[in-house]
Formats: C-alpha cells, sequence, structure tokens
C-alpha cells in the first residue's frame, strides 16, 4: 500500500523470485509489530471511509483541491481514467497517508517517484520546484482528510514542508 523507490526499488524487483509463501511469512513477521485491529475497529475505519466517499469532495473543495486535480488527479483519480504516466494508483490505501508523520507523502510529492520497482507501479514526477511551501501543506492537508479521513489531521504542516524539503535525499 506504499512505493517502494530509491535503493529499495531493487529489493523489492528481486521479491518478485520470492515464494508466495516466503512472502506471505514476511508479511506476518512484520504485521505483528503492529497493535491487533479489533472487528470494531476494522469496522469504524470502514464506516468512516464509506462516510467520507459519500460525502464527496465538496466539503474539502478549494485551492487544494484544484492542485490536486490538476498536479495529482490524472494519475490518482477514482474510477477507469486515464494511465498517463504507467498507473492509475488510488490512495485511499497508500499507508504514506495513514502514517503518524507525514515525511514519506512529502518526500515523494517534492522528489517523486523516478526509480519504480517495476513498470507497474508506474512513475512520479518530482513536484518540488512546482509548490511552495504553503501550497504544498495545503495539498497533503487535503490529501490526509480525503484518503485518510479517520485520521487525525497532521499538526504544523508548513514547518514540516520545509524541514522535509531541507533534508537531502539520494533517491
Amino acid at each position: 500500500h506504499g512505493v517502494a523507490s530509491g535503493p529499495m526499488a531493487p529489493v523489492v524487483r528481486e521479491f518478485a523470485a520470492l515464494y508466495d509463501a516466503d512472502i506471505r511469512a514476511m508479511a506476518h513477521y512484520l504485521a505483528s509489530f503492529n497493535p491487533p485491529v479489533t472487528d470494531a475497529q476494522a469496522a469504524s475505519a470502514a464506516s468512516a471511509a464509506v462516510a467520507s466517499a459519500q460525502a464527496g469532495a465538496g466539503a474539502l473543495a478549494g485551492p487544494a483541491q484544484r492542485m490536486f486535480e490538476t498536479a495529482c488527479g490524472s494519475c490518482h483519480h477514482d474510477g477507469d481514467g486515464p494511465r498517463l504516466l504507467g498507473a492509475n494508483v488510488p490512495l485511499a490505501l497508500n499507508s504514506n497517508l495513514h502514517a503518524d508523520l507525514p515525511d514519506n507523502v512529502l518526500r515523494v510529492i517534492l522528489e517523486g517517484h523516478l526509480e519504480p520497482a517495476s513498470i507497474e507501479l508506474g512513475f512520479m514526477p518530482a513536484f518540488g520546484a512546482a509548490f511552495d511551501d504553503r501550497q504544498l501543506a495545503g495539498l497533503t492537508d487535503y490529501m490526509r482528510k480525503r484518503f485518510a479521513p479517520g485520521k487525525p489531521p497532521w499538526t504544523n504542516l508548513e514547518a514540516e514542508v520545509a524541514r522535509v524539503r531541507s533534508l537531502h535525499s539520494n533517491p
């Protein structure tokens, strides 16, 4: 439910050679680090997602929604639209948008996803030069509200954008 790029892309590519049972065993091991989710919690999260989808993005309309539709919507749209840069990647299950910190979302938007683990994942151009910190904070806040409605908003996003932007990455 996320993407692997940079030095992790070849690692993920090599997973194709593993047996399904080995991949399930690794997933089970990694999932064991998360607290268990009760049926009630899962049902509550599903209900929140459905309610958010039914409410539509109208409540979130504004400049951030227009930025999303213009910069992101061609590849991250709902439905059967075009596949412009390799894939239509729905964001509702993206683990980065459900994370406690916005760092990974910000880094992908700023630096792009230029070396995907497989061609089916597509690639994403960098938008670091396209948005200032305020715009990127608004876009990220919109994405969190739209695609992870059951999660609390990230705080101090403009400062977080500046912090992440200042960190150099070697993808």
